[in-house]
């Protein structure tokens, strides 16, 4: 690791230009992955698509410092976070909402970890088989008229405007499921009772929400009460028996709840504050002072040889 940082850093020292410092950054993390018999396991899960996947990965960590801080630090965090991804067969773009790799501070070392979106849970469901229908919603403020929490039966009354319908709050996430067998299952959760599962599970770290929540809310609230779902009731008529080996890791670890390191991001970040974070609030400052800092606490760990 410490190679890999100091070939980086003694280049960009150097004065060489960032086009050439990003191809060095390819070059080492190519020569890292093949060296360390990686690029074996990337070729067996992806296949063809190995090149272009490991290309993204590498883009990714050109484009965010944060990215390029935990491949001075640790590059092979962020190896096995993308082989969670590609375990999966999930897109780490960030804009296609499937799967992320996100930096985190753990003792004053940047790491890397994989975290599953919403959209990512909903494909690896699809993938068993065994749904015929599924999907999670936002609900407006009036539009729930009743939930029978023992017999999962709801009454909803959607208002069919969307732009009025944006106007209203949130006051709540349903999900729902149909299997093949013709099993149905709901959940509802209010946003009060998402609020406090996210707070609950911070585990008294800190006061303020970790990154995908401050961020994402309403991707982070779907994927919390789809992923309650799934968890509790999903993949009931599965056949253990004929299924694929991936069919069953998936199924197996929808089932367990075992499908990303969440809760390890939430409890490292909330041992230490952000500079651009109010631990009062938990919101992200804004303000230019507070965004200079940030930039400085991170050029200086990535001098620190």
């Amino acid at each position: 690791m410490a190679t890999v940082k100091g070939t980086v850093l003694a280049k960009r020292n150097a004065g060489q230009p960032v086009e050439k410092e990003h191809e060095n950054v390819a070059a080492l993390f190519n020569a890292l992955i093949s060296k360390e018999g990686y690029q074996k396991r990337f070729n067996e899960l992806l296949g063809r698509r190995a090149p272009q996947f490991i290309a993204s990965l590498v883009t990714m960590i050109n484009d965010e410092p944060s990215m390029m801080e935990v491949f001075h630090d640790n590059p092979i965090s962020i190896i096995k976070a993308a082989l969670r991804a590609a375990a999966y067969d999930l897109p780490i773009d960030p804009a296609l909402g499937q799967a992320y790799i996100v930096p985190f501070r753990n003792k004053g070392k940047m790491e890397a970890t994989f975290i599953i979106g919403y959209k990512g849970l909903y494909q690896l469901a699809v993938r068993t088989g065994v749904y015929k229908k599924i999907n999670v919603v936002d609900v407006r403020e009036g539009e729930m008229h009743s939930w029978n929490r023992l017999t999962e039966e709801a009454q909803f009354e959607w208002v069919e405007d969307e732009e009025e319908r944006n106007k209203l709050p949130i006051s709540g996430y349903c999900a729902y499921f149909e299997l093949t067998n013709g099993m149905r299952k709901v959940l509802y959760w209010s946003t009060q009772q998402i609020n406090y599962h996210e707070r609950k599970f911070r585990k008294g770290h800190g006061d303020y929400p970790s990154k995908g929540w401050r961020d994402n809310w309403e991707a982070m609230a779907s994927k919390t009460v789809l992923r309650a779902l799934l968890s509790k009731w999903g993949l009931l008529s599965i056949n253990y028996q004929t299924a694929d080996p991936a069919t069953l890791k998936i199924a197996s670890d929808l089932a367990t709840g075992q499908i990303d390191d969440e809760q390890h991001v939430i409890d490292l970040q909330a041992e230490q504050v952000p500079d651009n974070v109010d631990p009062a609030t938990g919101e992200v400052k804004t303000d230019k002072t507070a965004q200079e800092k940030q930039d400085d606490a991170i050029l200086e760990a990535s001098l620190d040889m």
